[in-house]
């Protein structure tokens, strides 16, 4: 447990402010945060002056993003940039970043979870994500509702084109029927394979009736 008299390295000051060591370095050079030198010339920053102790809400810009398996790190990496890229040039500067590595239809992801969290806390002034299903595949919009409740914007980049019912509906039950097939898969019986072929052939079926 810090001190608020306490002085911390810029990556300690990181963790401590929820932020970036990039957006550490751009409060500084704006005077919005002052960063103390020791006589070898290293930079420390005073816990009190992190957790702005003059009583000013403590309210952050989160950004969120999501990749399903670990293979995509990259695309998360892109994800990230892309939504700093925005908030920079914005100038939002209290800037929280949260990131998961798994299936959208996991609603127990440590991100995820951490949002919920500062939601519930009202330390969330705006919600930033580069598409809607990177928070869930389904269930998304009680998410939206918790930023509602708690007076958070929200902000998608890329929203979506206008979807027929119909389509929407397709898509919804493509997206269960992999996660099934996944455990099936996983326990290998030959009813559990059966059960995956037919899930197989019903996904075909609902492919081929959109064409």
């Amino acid at each position: 447990m810090h001190r608020l008299e306490d002085l911390v390295q810029i990556g300690e000051a990181a963790k401590i402010r929820g932020v970036s060591i990039d957006t550490l370095r751009r409060w500084e050079r704006s005077g919005k945060l002052k960063a103390e030198k020791t006589e070898g010339g290293h930079r420390r920053y005073r816990v009190a002056d992190l957790l702005k102790v003059d009583n000013q809400n403590l309210r952050h810009t989160v950004i969120y993003g999501r990749v399903s398996t670990p293979d995509k790190k990259e695309d998360l990496a892109r994800q990230i940039g892309v939504l700093e890229l925005y908030c920079q040039q914005h100038g939002w500067g209290s800037v929280y970043t949260l990131k998961d590595i798994g299936s959208g239809l996991n609603y127990r992801k440590r991100g995820l979870l951490k949002l919920i969290d500062l939601l519930q806390r009202n330390e969330v002034e705006r919600l930033l994500i580069t598409d809607k299903d990177r928070l869930l595949r389904f269930g998304s919009e009680l998410i939206f509702a918790l930023c509602e409740n708690n007076g958070a914007e929200i902000t998608i980049l890329n929203k979506p084109a206008e979807q027929e019912p119909e389509q929407e509906l397709v898509e919804d039950v493509l997206a269960v029927i992999t996660v099934m097939s996944a455990r099936l898969y996983g326990k290998r019986s030959r009813r559990n394979l059966k059960a995956m072929q037919a899930m197989h052939e019903c996904a075909e079926k609902l492919i081929d009736s959109q064409d």
